[in-house]
Parts: structure tokens; sequence; C-alpha cells
């Protein structure tokens, strides 16, 4: 990790503008005012952390780069298996018409080994657990290859083998989509919604 966001983190700008001139923060990392300023220049740039004056504050961007570099530490240390916590949320329907087409079904068994249930389970994220998404774009998905039909082309989708509630699943991210990145869907082999309550955890199953 960056070694002044690092020092940021200390001081609570994650939580609040926090006031800190380049001299301080040099002699806090014992450089020179020039190279702190330099450092705080790039990381503004760089949509990290936001300034008013002399008051530092760590970007949503920022927090989630920290994040990400904390989970992987936390894992590679104690072995821990990520995951996320979400509450079930309707969909637009459009996840049963995908999932019931020959092409969809057909390359899903072929990638992830099971033939999908005709709907997606939809799992909003509240603040915190949105930000550890940011993890999997440090994993190697699982491709599952497009197709066409005389109509259309449908797309790609990433897939990240999970388990839920010990039924092997996989969270999809299509290359298009309607939902928002807090929102995770969920393939599984069959009917997850009569299973499971209102909060859902999910381990990533690598």
């Amino acid at each position: 990790m960056d070694n002044l966001l690092f020092l940021l983190l200390r001081l609570g700008a994650h939580k609040k503008f926090v006031q800190s001139t380049t001299i301080e923060i040099g002699n806090l990392l014992k450089m020179s005012q020039q190279n702190a300023s330099r450092k705080i220049l790039l990381l503004e740039k760089e949509n990290l952390i936001e300034r008013k004056n002399n008051l530092i504050k760590i970007t949503k961007k920022g927090m989630e780069l920290i994040l990400q570099e904390y989970l992987q530490l936390k894992q590679l240390i104690e072995c821990e298996t990520l995951f996320f916590v979400g509450a079930v949320v309707e969909g637009l329907g459009e996840g049963k018409y995908y999932l019931s087409l020959p092409g969809y079904k057909k390359a899903i068994k072929d990638a992830l080994g099971f033939e999908p249930y005709p709907g997606t389970l939809n799992l909003k994220l509240d603040e915190k657990e949105h930000l550890k998404r940011a993890y999997l774009k440090e994993l190697d998905p699982i491709l599952v290859k497009g197709f066409s039909t005389k109509e259309r082309t449908f797309g790609d989708l990433f897939a990240y083998p999970c388990v839920v509630d010990n039924l092997k699943c996989a969270i999809i991210v299509p290359v298009r989509t309607h939902h928002g990145t807090e929102i995770l869907e969920i393939i599984a082999p069959s009917e997850l919604k009569k299973k499971i309550g209102d909060k859902v955890r999910v381990e990533l199953d690598f």
C-alpha cells in the first residue's frame, strides 16, 4: 500500500477530512516537503484522495484500493475464504429469460459443471460489503462463452465459483447488465430462494 495512503488511514482520513500540511506529512514520512507534495498531487490525480486547502480525505476509490490490499493480505496470512453478505432483492426477470436459453444453459454446464436453474438470486451489498467486491478483479474468472442466433448475439459471462447454503453456485458478471456493482447475481443448479432467508452469505470457492 502507498505509504502516504496508509498514513492518512492512520490519521482517520477514511472517516473525515483531516488537517495536515505537506511539511507535517513530509516529517511523518521522513521525506522532503517537495516529495510529500508530489505524492499528494499524484494520489489526488488518481482520485484516491480529495483536498480542500490543507484538509485531506480518502475517497471511495482510495478505500476500495486499501480494502482490496487488506483482503489479499488477510487471506494470505489467515488462509481465510472471502465471503459476501447481502440482502435478497427482486430482479428484473432477465435472469430467468437468459438462463432458459439453450446456448447459455450449455455454455454454463460446460464451464461450471452444472445446468443453471432458470433465474438468478440477486443480493444487494451494503457499503462495507460492496467495497469487498473490488477483490473480484484480482481473481481469474471462469469464462462462460456467449453465442449467436439468427436474431442476435449474446455476450460472454464471467463466473466466480462460490458456495451458498452448502450448494456449489457461481457469481456471474455479464458484460452487459442493468444492475449496479452493489448487486451480486448468483446462479445455481436449483432454486435458492426457497432454501434461504433474507440475508445470505456467499463464500468464494477458489
